[in-house]
């Protein structure tokens, strides 16, 4: 023994248990040892198809429709804003509309600036009229014994009167006339007018109208075209669609051919372990080997063996 201490005892014997398969199940799972062993060392194989569709020419267009209604706007929306913008300028000057009243200053404006003229030659031709008589009178009154007295004197008052008054009739109906008649045109005028304002007023209205119409036809085709638009895209995203589902099924079935012989393990794994296996076991005894006890064993024994012989 050395000086740190005592050595440990050791065992005087060992017991080896050993388990190993039965032999009609070792064939099987060595088997599958031997396969796992093989996929887990094959290189990894990329997939070479494609998998995601391509975008398709209805796509494409149907942005092209959208971005052309996007930037182009509403049609006809400008002519509606300008016919609108008119009708209502229009109906602002309706507003200030104002109907003259037949004055002095209008029958002024309206009657003949010859009147005057007109009625002086009427009145010279009825003084001419009065001269031309002038003979005859004076002849009948010398036959009647009248001329140059008093009678006569009266007579030709009254025929001076009598001129008198038709001077005045002349200028009195000629100015009436021409009053009347100015009165007429001016109210002519005036309906005229006032029907021009009318019609003038029933365009802007009508134009207002039809601007309106004209923008809401605008709205209609925006809409049309926006429907349009969604109705391609709808349909190209039925195409992308499909086509992706046969690009998915493929890529689908490429995993299920290359995961294949992974899925056979599997399914003979679950196989193997529903199998009710029983291990075998062996068991193997070693006794400790010790020379030192051993020699002093056979040397006793020789002893006492001597000693017997000699006895």
């Amino acid at each position: 023994m050395g000086k740190g201490g005592s050595r440990p005892q050791q065992p005087t014997e060992q017991n080896i248990v050993q388990s190993s398969l039965p032999k009609y199940f070792e064939p099987y799972a060595i088997d599958m040892i031997k396969r796992a062993e093989s996929e887990s060392k094959r290189e990894y194989t990329p997939y070479e198809g494609q998998r995601l569709a391509d975008e398709n020419t209805d796509t494409a267009r149907s942005r092209e429709i959208a971005r052309s209604v996007a930037e182009g706007g509403i049609p006809g929306l400008t002519q509606a804003t300008g016919g609108t913008a008119a009708g209502m300028n229009r109906a602002l000057q309706g507003m200030g509309f104002q109907s003259q009243d037949f004055d002095t200053a209008q029958a002024q404006k309206y009657m003949s600036p010859y009147l005057q003229n007109v009625l002086d030659v009427q009145k010279n031709q009825a003084i001419l009229d009065f001269q031309r008589q002038q003979a005859g009178r004076d002849a009948s009154a010398v036959q009647a014994g009248a001329f140059g007295g008093s009678r006569g004197a009266v007579q030709q008052g009254l025929a001076s009167e009598a001129l008198q008054r038709q001077l005045g009739d002349i200028q009195a109906t000629g100015q009436q006339k021409a009053f009347e008649q100015a009165q007429q045109q001016f109210g002519a005028d005036r309906e005229a007018r006032l029907a021009a304002e009318r019609q003038g007023l029933s365009a802007a209205e009508s134009l207002s109208g039809q601007s309106a119409q004209l923008a809401a036809l605008g709205e209609k085709a925006r809409a049309g075209d926006i429907e349009s638009a969604q109705l391609l895209e709808k349909i190209a995203k039925d195409r992308q669609a499909r086509e992706q589902a046969g690009l998915d099924l493929a890529y689908e079935d490429f995993v299920r051919q290359r995961d294949m012989p992974r899925e056979d393990l599997t399914f003979l794994s679950s196989i193997l372990r529903g199998v009710p296996v029983q291990p075998s076991t062996e068991t193997t005894k070693f006794q400790q080997y010790n020379p030192v006890k051993d020699l002093l064993g056979t040397g006793i024994a020789g002893l006492g063996l001597y000693r017997g012989l000699m006895g």
